[in-house]
């Protein structure tokens, strides 16, 4: 190891939705570089999605599938218009990064859904020999030869990385990046399962072109494996991870990094996970953790180094949190709430204003998306009163639970005015008896008012259904069905699924204390599902089967409900939904008379509420 001050490579690995920076390797390099550690960060998953789009990149697929005799008719099709998206493909991409491409529903539903099929042209000329195995798109990576859920198949993924569809561009384009700026560290923070094929032959492709260098793992998708790490296949993978909260972790490995080998000590590093190989037998070593008290302690992230120009983001938008925790941390289907490294701690008003200035300041950031899991109630206002007090040009939106406080009299308003112009909510249910079963506390007539209350305010709802708990039986679903029937004026996206018993929720630890009659875990031939994060469950209802039939059968079929699913952003969901608010960039508006008074529609909601049978049958009901 170089006797220098060790620098440090974060990376976000691909695949998965390209709209914004990754906000955890901002805080990182912002913390290294207070404490004088020289750090750069690569989105990988922009720059790669961006090179799957280039127009030489997608000729090559093309010329392989036509020479192939394995075509369907759906590929046939899309090789046929190749040429003609081949001339608006520049035009495409640039609608998705433009307040245009947000203006008109069915312009944007073109662009989504012909960049989507053209990278999964792409992903069909790989391997042709092996009968196209990988299926890519803008938020997914796929390889039928690969469970995702068992550490050794992944592991024997990872170790012939030639066989992933980015092994050109990392040869060529990331590995020769990652030798020029010689780090002593590289880091890979692994957030969604779409990141770990890709993740991981990157992580296989650095330790065997750059041995030299310190490989760690962090992210919510490493944490959630690393209390069994060293028995799963991945070990090979990296020289140590980092779980959790990475700050003191990260700042420590460079601190002993510094130091001549002999003196190096990683038994002192806070928060690392690694292998102690100085016995006769290797040990896998858990450390202490060490997290900051406050979080006027983290530093504003520092985004200097996000490709603004490949998101497919209409403004730059950057990712922010008012707690770290949820401050709920109840609901019986959420692994959090066991979590014994959750420890909550709240922002001030100060360092949220902080960072928002900073952020517009060095950048000309004026969209700020809260990804905490509810913001806290003060926070959520006090966002807001800090925006309209100074006047300051700021929207933003987050995930909000359904609490009373947001149907009080001038709440809701004053959020708006306050820059907040869509919040994210689960409503999970309109049953009752389910909402107390899953310690939500939410009474269904409360939501009822928020929700109107949000309309009134012209604040858009982009609602959370979950189908399938082990409780729920027809009628249940029913009732939350007449009830997102009779609230269609008020909910403007919506996010449906069908509920796993996630490992480690209160659900899965003390089954029968929650209508579960028995876990069963999922399986797959020929495979140990070790990476496994959820379980299925044979409960006291009708369980998952009858709920995915209820839901694309009955539900997503109703002619009040539908509407709104199909006016949800297709792959882009929430990160794209607040673009259509009307008062943003001015989309086509309207009025209507509700329940609640006059409210504002977006052009979108327009396009799938009139002429339904020219507009709405475009788009196919996606499964869950």
């Amino acid at each position: 190891m170089k006797q220098t001050t060790p620098s440090v490579v974060l990376i976000s690995p691909p695949i998965a939705k390209a709209c914004e920076p990754l906000l955890g390797i901002g805080i990182l390099k912002a913390w290294l570089e207070r404490h004088g550690y020289p750090c750069e960060c690569i989105d990988a998953n922009a720059l790669a999605q961006e090179w799957l789009l280039t127009p030489d990149v997608v000729d090559e697929a093309v010329r392989k599938l036509d020479r192939s005799s394995h075509q369907s008719n759906r590929m046939k099709k899309a090789i046929r218009s190749w040429t003609a998206v081949r001339r608006g493909l520049p035009d495409l991409k640039r609608s998705l990064r433009t307040p245009d491409g947000y203006r008109n529903a069915n312009s944007y539903r073109t662009a989504v859904t012909t960049l989507n099929r053209t990278m999964s042209l792409v992903g069909s000329a790989h391997d042709l020999e092996q009968g196209s195995p990988v299926s890519v798109s803008l938020t997914d990576y796929l390889d039928t030869r690969v469970c995702d859920m068992s550490s050794e198949s992944v592991a024997n993924a990872a170790q012939a990385p030639e066989t992933n569809l980015l092994y050109d561009w990392y040869m060529g384009e990331l590995l020769p990046r990652l030798k020029a700026l010689d780090p002593d560290i590289i880091g890979l923070s692994f957030i969604f399962r779409n990141q770990l094929l890709c993740g991981t032959a990157l992580a296989a492709l650095i330790r065997r072109e750059m041995p030299q260098v310190h490989v760690v793992l962090g992210g919510e998708l490493v944490s959630a494996w690393a209390p069994h790490w060293e028995h799963t296949a991945l070990g090979h993978l990296a020289d140590s991870l980092i779980p959790y909260e990475g700050e003191y972790g990260l700042l420590g490995l460079c601190k002993e990094l510094e130091k001549p080998l002999h003196e190096q000590n990683f038994a002192r590093i806070p928060n690392l996970h690694w292998w102690d190989r100085s016995g006769s037998e290797p040990r896998f070593c858990r450390n202490p953790t060490k997290k900051p008290a406050s979080l006027l302690e983290v530093p504003t992230p520092d985004y200097s180094w996000a490709p603004w120009d490949l998101y497919f983001a209409p403004e730059r938008t950057a990712p922010l949190v008012t707690a770290r925790g949820c401050y709920w941390n109840r609901c019986t289907f959420c692994p959090e709430v066991v979590n014994p490294e959750t420890k909550l701690r709240f922002a001030k008003i100060a360092g949220i204003a902080r960072d928002m200035n900073t952020l517009y300041k060095t950048l000309g950031v004026t969209t700020f998306h809260f990804i905490d899991s509810a913001m806290p109630p003060k926070l959520l206002k006090g966002i807001a009163d800090y925006i309209e007090r100074n006047n300051r040009p700021y929207r933003w939106y987050g995930f909000s639970r359904l609490e009373t406080y947001l149907f009080r009299p001038g709440f809701a308003e004053a959020l708006f005015r306050g820059g907040c112009r869509m919040l994210k909510l689960g409503l999970e249910t309109a049953s009752q008896h389910l909402l107390d079963r899953m310690d939500k506390k939410q009474d269904v007539g409360d939501v009822s008012r928020i929700l109107k209350a949000l309309r009134d305010a012209q604040i858009l709802v982009h609602g959370f259904i979950m189908f399938g708990t082990p409780y729920e039986q027809l009628v249940d679903a029913e009732l939350t069905r007449r009830f997102m029937a009779e609230h269609s004026d008020c909910v403007q996206f919506l996010n449906c699924s069908i509920m796993n018993l996630a490992k480690g929720s209160p659900m899965a630890l003390d089954p029968s204390a929650h209508g579960i009659s028995q876990v069963v875990p999922f399986e797959i031939d020929e495979h140990t599902l070790d990476l496994a994060l959820y379980s299925n469950f044979e409960g006291e209802g009708w369980g998952r089967v009858g709920a995915r039939r209820y839901l694309h059968d009955t539900f997503l079929r109703d002619p009040d409900v539908r509407p709104i699913h199909l006016r949800t952003p297709a792959h882009f969901d929430s990160n794209h939904s607040i673009f259509f608010h009307p008062l943003i960039f001015g989309a086509a508006q309207t009025s209507q008379v509700g329940n609640g008074g006059r409210r504002k529609i977006s052009a979108l909601e327009l396009s799938s509420r009139s002429n339904g049978s020219n507009s709405t049958v475009q788009l196919p009901v996606s499964p869950s």
